[in-house]
């Protein structure tokens, strides 16, 4: 039975929303109704989808896109998974910034990188599919051909080249820009702000959310790849070396 289901199943801050929506995007140009329409906030609302409508749909036109944080079963039905790899230490600074929390929390996260890989990597290849964030970062056009043809897509060079420019970091960085200042003049305005655009955290701590893509405020950090070298005290340095040893000799991280 063909796919028509595409999950983005990966541990946070490892490239889960620029997979995501480049995923989305061939689709798209490969004239599929991709769906859902609404990019929803909660990985339980992408599983309620998929029970309700994906399952049961058998239109071979539409194709739904979901984006979880969980590690997925190895014979998911109508579906293929696409995952993505990252040096655990630019996973632990990343998360400690975006999530603003502190070390050992960080830390913590960054160890899920270890348990996906060694679930997934014995997952059939036609199945799932890996994506190392260094190459979405220096060899996107590449990367985005790799993806449409996991998804069984054909695109051009150009059109690979169109995507990436749209869902480059700068793109990304003014699409939230936007979003924050809309949200804000909503605030400031006491304007009714629809529940899907926020995400709230507390009263004084929330994000902008953009319903067709899932970015959300500072979705997007200034860091590349390495710089934890810059950010970590040694103690936490040599803590993060030893714990991830054998993943980052097996995946050539220096």
């Amino acid at each position: 039975m063909k796919a028509n289901t595409f999950w983005i199943s990966t541990v946070p801050r490892t490239g889960s929303m620029w997979l995501y929506n480049t995923t989305r995007e061939i689709l798209k140009i490969s004239k599929f109704n991709v769906l859902p329409n609404q990019i929803p906030q909660q990985d339980k609302e992408f599983y309620e989808i998929f029970n309700k409508e994906s399952l049961l749909d058998k239109n071979n036109f539409n194709k739904y896109t979901f984006k979880v944080h969980n590690i997925l079963k190895p014979e998911f039905p109508k579906s293929k998974i696409l995952t993505t790899l990252r040096d655990p230490r630019d996973i632990c600074l990343s998360f400690k910034e975006f999530m603003k929390t502190d070390f050992n929390s960080a830390f913590t996260a960054a160890k899920n990188i270890t348990k996906f890989e060694k679930e997934y990597k014995n997952y059939d290849k036609n199945y799932l599919r890996f994506f190392r964030y260094e190459n979405i970062e220096k060899k996107p056009i590449e990367t985005i051909l790799d993806i449409a043809d996991f998804i069984n897509c054909k695109i051009s060079i150009k059109d690979a080249e169109n995507i990436s420019i749209k869902y480059n970091k700068n793109s990304v960085r003014q699409l939230i820009k936007t979003n924050n200042e809309k949200l804000l003049h909503k605030i400031k305005s006491k304007e009714k702000i629809n529940n899907a655009e926020i995400v709230y955290f507390s009263k004084d701590n929330f994000r902008s959310f953009d319903l067709n893509t899932g970015f959300q405020t500072n979705h997007v950090s200034n860091r590349v790849a390495g710089d934890w070298k810059n950010f970590f005290s040694q103690n936490e340095i040599e803590l993060m070396n030893s714990e991830f040893k054998d993943f980052l000799e097996e995946y050539l991280y220096t």
